[in-house]
């Protein structure tokens, strides 16, 4: 079947499609209302070195940045740890975060991003991830008995203040609702319009046959009526037995044969040569 056979039996059974594709809107629409939107916040934190690592006198930290790259990586895995993202979650279910370094520079910078349902939710994880960033980094350097002087801080450089709604999932489970309701109307139209098509010409096909079967019966019972023989309807005589006309005088007389001439029995005579 091609296309142009498709869209024939479509408008052939529009009352199966019209119906089907008002559904698959309302099935469209419906997804669309009852998935709600994700709504994400993100921040950045910057690494800057300790006043015991920086040049007598130095009072710019930002000039003193090009070793942190590989402290801020050991951040990243840490903050990126079960651990750390379960204890977040868990004070807002359904909230995702995405710890990493931020790709679009090559300083000691940490993106923070969090996706939450709400935008309450959201501004919560993104300040408890903030919070963790910083109580992390002083834990690792506890751990490691860093002298205050040396010990690397932290401090925030972006925060979003107002959450950005995701309609990405929306969009996606909208159109996969309405276009898997107009696949399964394309599907029934064409089942029943193939199923009537069928049944039509099995109907047709045993009209065709019995007109057929009439037709062949009609000249044949006539030619057969022509070539049957007629009935000889008279008895057929007995040439050797000649019977003589029923005297009436004689009632026997109509069953005893004539008796044969004298012309007939007498033999032939010299005269008669």
């Amino acid at each position: 079947m091609n296309v142009a056979d498709t869209l024939r039996a479509l408008i052939r059974r529009w009352y199966i499609v019209v119906p089907g594709l008002l559904l698959a809107v309302a099935v469209a629409v419906g997804a669309w209302v009852a998935v709600k939107p994700a709504y994400e916040r993100s921040a950045t934190q910057l690494l800057l070195p300790g006043e015991g690592v920086m040049p007598e006198g130095a009072t710019n930290p930002f000039l003193f940045l090009g070793g942190l790259s590989q402290a801020t990586d050991v951040l990243v895995r840490t903050l990126s740890s079960g651990e750390t993202v379960e204890e977040v979650v868990g004070r807002y279910p359904g909230t995702e975060v995405e710890v990493r370094r931020d790709p679009t520079t090559s300083g000691p910078v940490v993106w923070t991003t969090v996706t939450a349902q709400s935008d309450a939710d959201a501004a919560g994880a993104l300040e408890a991830m903030l919070a963790q960033a910083e109580s992390a980094l002083a834990r690792l350097q506890t751990e490691q008995n860093v002298r205050a002087r040396d010990e690397i801080t932290i401090t925030t450089l972006t925060q979003d203040t107002e959450s950005t709604p995701q309609q990405r999932t929306r969009m996606v489970l909208a159109a996969g609702a309405g276009a898997a309701a107009v696949a399964v109307t394309l599907v029934v139209a064409s089942l029943v319009d193939g199923l009537a098509r069928r049944r039509g010409g099995r109907g047709g096909n045993r009209r065709k046959m019995s007109a057929h079967e009439a037709s062949d019966a009609e000249p044949g019972s006539a030619s057969e009526q022509d070539e049957a023989p007629e009935a000889d309807l008279t008895e057929p005589t007995d040439p050797a037995e000649p019977t003589d006309p029923a005297d009436p005088a004689d009632p026997g007389g109509a069953s005893r044969p004539r008796a044969a001439s004298d012309d007939q029995t007498r033999a032939p005579s010299a005269v008669d040569v």
